[in-house]
């Protein structure tokens, strides 16, 4: 089954929030919008379900920055199962330290996130947040 569409998901919560959301220029799975005055926000980044069960993705500085400013930030993470997960970012931010950030060459300075079924956990971090999947058809 193939990951989510980023435009369903967009469509998806543009209904959710009444307003429009346009992509972040420079970035392909950022997007922003205003509802009810409030700047949103939105990430839709995605895995595949690797062969030990799970998802993984990636969070840069910028990215985080850019959730980080907005009034209301909304992460959505699409797996190739077919399921999303919508996440207040905010929340999961608060597991986010710079103790648990990863330096490489190729992202530079990131978080890595696993997603087991309902929940999401931040690499080095002991913690889980939960998040229920919500199956959504490409």
């Amino acid at each position: 089954m193939p990951v989510p569409d980023k435009k369903i998901v967009i469509n998806k919560l543009e209904k959710k929030y009444g307003c429009s959301f346009s992509m972040i220029k420079g970035k392909k799975i950022m997007y922003q919008g205003i509802a009810d005055g409030k700047r949103i926000v939105i990430c839709t980044p995605h895995s595949k379900i690797h062969t030990i069960g799970r998802g993984w993705f990636d969070l840069t500085t910028k990215q985080v920055e850019l959730l980080d400013d907005a009034e209301i930030a909304v992460l959505v993470v699409r797996l190739e199962d077919g399921n999303i997960y919508i996440v207040d970012f905010k929340e999961l931010r608060k597991m986010m330290t710079l103790d648990n950030q990863i330096l490489n060459p190729r992202e530079g300075e990131h978080w890595k996130f696993y997603i087991w079924g309902n929940n999401i956990q931040v690499r080095g971090c002991p913690d889980k947040f939960l998040a229920v999947p919500e199956r959504l058809i490409s």
